[in-house]
């Protein structure tokens, strides 16, 4: 598995172990070298250790501070690799400043470039959204205009009301118009930032990570 899957098998591990950061069995079995890692390969700070003790205080269990943070320093040097900098950063986490100083520099550096990704796509995807929310809107506005419409040919329609309906088609028309033309306009920038995005992709991709 490489560094990033393991990392985020780990993370996962600790959304599904709920609110309290260890059970009544992983305090029993006492296997505190292994749980440092597994807090240092996520990212965790090793004050993360003060909220393992209240979880198991209540079980009479008292952490081995000297054997988690021996598994949390073995967690850290690879959670601080370069290529999971880069990975955390493409997907839009958060930086963490726990890396040493033999490392810092290097992951905080990849961790930039994967966040030059995420905040490329983001864009990309809130135009995408524009985009699909004003295709809804013209879809409305296709619903009132025929309603409009069969308004203004219905026989019980009376002049005043027609002349409001032709007001309300004026308006649902300009607004279609309007729409449509910014649609173009985002469909345009879409394209020239996806490509733009994948000239980046290919840039670092020579980065070697």
């Amino acid at each position: 598995m490489s560094k990033p899957l393991e990392i985020a098998a780990a993370v996962c591990l600790l959304v599904l172990s709920g609110c309290a950061t260890l059970s009544e069995s992983q305090c029993v079995a006492s296997d505190w070298e292994t749980i440092g890692h597994r807090d240092g390969l996520t990212g965790t700070a090793s004050s993360q250790l003060l909220q393992h003790q209240n979880a198991c205080v209540k079980h009479g269990i008292v952490p081995d501070r000297d054997s988690y943070l021996v598994g949390w320093q073995q967690g850290v040097e690879r959670y601080c690799q370069p290529d999971n900098g880069f990975a955390v950063g493409q997907r839009g986490g958060g930086y963490s400043s726990i890396c040493p100083g033999h490392l810092k520099d290097a992951y905080y550096a990849a961790y930039q470039d994967g966040r030059l990704l995420f905040t490329a796509q983001s864009e990309i995807n809130r135009m995408n959204r524009q985009i699909s929310q004003k295709e809804h809107r013209i879809k409305q506005i296709q619903s009132e205009q025929s309603s409009t419409e069969a308004d203004l040919i219905a026989e019980d329609t009376t002049t005043e009301r027609r002349l409001e309906l032709l007001l309300t088609t004026k308006s649902l028309a300009e607004e279609h118009g309007t729409l449509e033309s910014e649609i173009q306009d985002l469909k345009v920038q879409v394209a020239v930032k996806s490509e733009q995005l994948s000239e980046l992709r290919n840039d670092l991709a020579y980065v070697a990570y």
